[in-house]
């Protein structure tokens, strides 16, 4: 496989220098044979003994080995037996030095030695020093050669751990894009089969509807009315629609999944579709003889929807009541106009929500379970999703088990809309400093968090906090306030993070943004004002421009 190394691409190197061990038991012998060498000269070492020169060889390389033949107790020969006995220094070349007369016996032992030369004493210094040249510049060439390799198998190594990288990569990305896609098939089959199973349901449903409604007029019209069949009759209807109700669900599930839902959009009021809505629950509220209550304004509260729909999500919130509400229970409706948006809250007195169950109140399939057997866990699920639709929102609150709950649908208000003689407008009015508002504290400091919520609260505002972006806006999403107080060092998203998508959920309109930072430069602000804030307030702010920005004026 081609890597693309070439020898452009590696490093200039050079090698060490090659040092020269010199091997006489005479040190006039050794000096001279320095002297002699000229430029070589300060990369000679000696040694006086066979045995001082292989303790040499143990610790260093060298390029040529100069050696002398006689010498005591180990003569040259013997050394170089033991040289080229031990790895390391099996191949360095070795030429032997004798004063002794020429003697071919010894000659050839010392070429059976692996000897590269064999010169006589008196050495010539011209020779001595071209015949060490020639060694040392192989030497040098050998030891580039090796690194040059050393180098290259080295590039190859990376080269080929870039390419197995590489592989692994792409196995990895094909390997997410086929289970993405076994996920999106098996998610589309799922919705396909809800979808065929809700249609297969409708068709025998039906009949079942009709021919239960005939029975019941023909026993409610006879002279002689069966009370057994009559109660049955009522019992057979009563489960005929919560069985519809949920094939209704399975199927709007599946269309909003596959993204099929179409809104016919109106203006409506929050009013009518209260009062449809009730009208859809009246047989499960007074099954189960719960008294229901219903507040709303004389002034009609407008929003832009499609009717159907929100009557559907807040029947399903109001079934949802009475069914987890025990007989003879309350349930509370209250329509309000605030803060630029319309809210429906229904409250009971019923099971409540379990806390571990409440974060995931609104996905499908979830629900408590009770006595009542309280369908497939979807009508919360597609309230929810039909209002996130409309460009609103549902959330939940509870204080347990047993301590009943609060279902709160939030919805934009049309703007210039008449009501009493004036315009809906969906920004809050100056409000004084005596209103009391919802107030976000969005600040990752707990010291911060807590001081300013004490005294915000003082001031008789609801205030509550989170420490990090994400749970910002999570919490304003669900809050939405009046007011967000915003730091803009948070720790996972900056606080501009937190205004863009707050803006890009919730609109321009609907609260007022506030900016805290330690940093107050006019580059700043300006960010701050392009994120979304309508205000910018430097750490630490002062109790005037907070309770400026709390009455919606210029801090």
């Amino acid at each position: 496989m081609p890597t693309g190394i070439t020898e452009e691409s590696l490093p200039d190197v050079e090698p060490a220098a090659a040092d020269i061990l010199v091997v006489d038991d005479n040190a006039a012998n050794l000096v001279a044979i320095q002297a002699a060498l000229g430029d070589f000269e300060s990369r000679v070492v000696r040694a006086q003994s066979g045995t001082e020169a292989l303790g040499l060889l143990l610790e260093r390389d060298f390029a040529l080995i100069l050696l002398d033949v006689k010498m005591p107790s180990m003569d040259g020969f013997e050394t170089a037996r033991m040289i080229r006995s031990r790895r390391r220094s099996r191949h360095t070349p070795i030429i032997f030095i004798t004063a002794h007369g020429r003697d071919d016996q010894d000659i050839l032992a010392a070429y059976q030695l692996g000897a590269v030369d064999f010169l006589f004493k008196p050495l010539v210094a011209e020779v001595l020093r071209a015949k060490v040249a020639v060694f040392v510049e192989l030497q040098r060439r050998t030891a580039e050669v090796a690194l040059q390799a050393e180098l290259l198998r080295g590039a190859e190594r990376r080269e080929h751990e870039r390419a197995l990288e590489g592989e692994r990569r792409r196995w990895e990305a094909e390997s997410l894009h086929r289970q993405m896609a076994e996920l999106e098939t098996a998610d589309r089959r799922k919705d396909e089969f809800l979808a065929l199973l809700s249609h297969e349901l409708r068709n025998p449903l039906a009949p079942i509807v009709a021919g239960l409604e005939l029975v019941r007029q023909k026993v409610d019209g006879g002279l002689h009315p069966d009370e057994v069949l009559a109660r049955v009759c009522r019992t057979m209807q009563r489960q005929a629609r919560h069985l519809t109700r949920l094939v209704d669900d399975l199927l709007d599930i599946s269309r909003i999944n596959s993204g099929k839902i179409e809104l016919r959009t109106t203006l409506v009021t929050v009013q009518d579709v209260v009062e449809q809505a009730i009208v859809t629950s009246r047989p499960l509220i007074d099954e189960r003889q719960h008294e229901l209550v219903v507040d709303t304004p004389t002034h009609p509260i407008v929003v832009r929807g499609d009717t159907v729909r929100l009557i559907q999500a807040l029947a399903n919130i109001l079934n949802n009541a009475a069914r987890y509400t025990n007989p003879g229970g309350m349930i509370r409706v209250e329509c309000l106009d605030k803060n630029g948006l319309a809210e429906i809250h229904v409250v009971d007195n019923g099971q409540g929500i379990a806390s571990e169950t409440l974060p995931r109140i609104f996905e499908m399939f979830v629900q408590e379970r009770d006595s009542t057997g309280g369908g497939l866990g979807l009508g919360l699920s597609l309230a929810s999703r039909l209002i996130g639709m409309h460009g609103g929102s549902i959330s939940a609150r509870s204080d347990g088990p047993g301590k009943g709950s609060e279902f709160i649908m939030r919805l934009p208000l049309e703007v210039d809309v008449a009501r009493d003689g004036g315009t809906v407008s969906t920004r809050p009015p100056n409000r004084g400093e005596g209103a009391s508002l919802v107030v976000a504290l969005i600040d990752d400091n707990p010291d911060i968090r807590e001081m300013m919520h004490e005294l915000l609260t003082m001031w008789g505002h609801q205030v509550e906090s989170a420490e990090g972006g994400e749970s910002g806006v999570a919490l304003i999403l669900r809050l939405r306030p009046n007011v967000a107080f915003v730091d803009i060092g948070l720790p996972d998203i900056d606080g501009y993070g937190v205004a863009e998508r707050v803006r890009k959920t919730l609109g321009s309109d609907v609260l007022r943004m506030v900016a805290m930072t330690g940093f107050g430069r006019d580059s700043d602000r300006r960010r701050a004002r392009e994120a979304g804030f309508d205000a910018h307030l430097v750490k630490p702010a002062d109790i005037d421009s907070l309770k400026k920005v709390l009455s919606f004026e210029e801090a």
